[in-house]
């Protein structure tokens, strides 16, 4: 069953500026960006605007490959931008982790009723470059410094 859900073009031979998923995933984690999962290559592909061909397969096995067009730098800095401020990529679970412990190294070095919760996420968005919010900012604070959330300035 031939299966073509993006309506790609089908080629005899792979052209020059295009890349298979091995390499494609390659060319992007030396560009820091991070792709564990192949499966979802085409749909990242395509919602990120990364033109896809598929080409003829050898034999009679086996879904029909596709190829990537090299994505130019522009895309490359949008793809990394938008994986940044998305917790579910690969890239956005690493800063998830660092704004975690920005968070508490903020807190931590923080005056008695110097910071509130917003001036925190504020402070963290700033040295990481991403975005983070207050809600982050209340949960990692009761999740890990319950005892001394008193610390924070309260508004009234």
């Amino acid at each position: 069953m031939e299966s073509n859900p993006y309506n790609l073009k089908v080629l005899d031979e792979k052209p020059s500026g295009y890349l298979s998923a091995e390499e494609l995933v390659d060319f992007l984690a030396k560009h820091k960006i991070p792709i564990k999962r192949m499966d979802n290559l085409p749909r990242f592909a395509h919602s990120n605007n990364i033109d896809m061909k598929k080409i003829v397969r050898d034999g009679s096995g086996g879904s029909v490959p596709t190829i990537y067009k090299i994505p130019n730098s522009t895309q490359i800095s949008k793809i990394a931008e938008s994986m940044k401020n998305n917790n579910n990529s690969e890239l956005g679970k690493q800063l998830l982790k660092k704004k975690k412990d920005k968070i508490l190294e903020i807190f931590d070095k923080a005056e008695e009723r110097k910071e509130t919760r917003t001036s925190i996420a504020d402070k963290v968005a700033k040295s990481l470059g991403v975005n983070c919010n207050r809600k982050l900012v209340r949960a990692v604070l009761d999740a890990k410094r319950s005892s001394k959330l008193e610390k924070l300035k309260k508004i009234s």
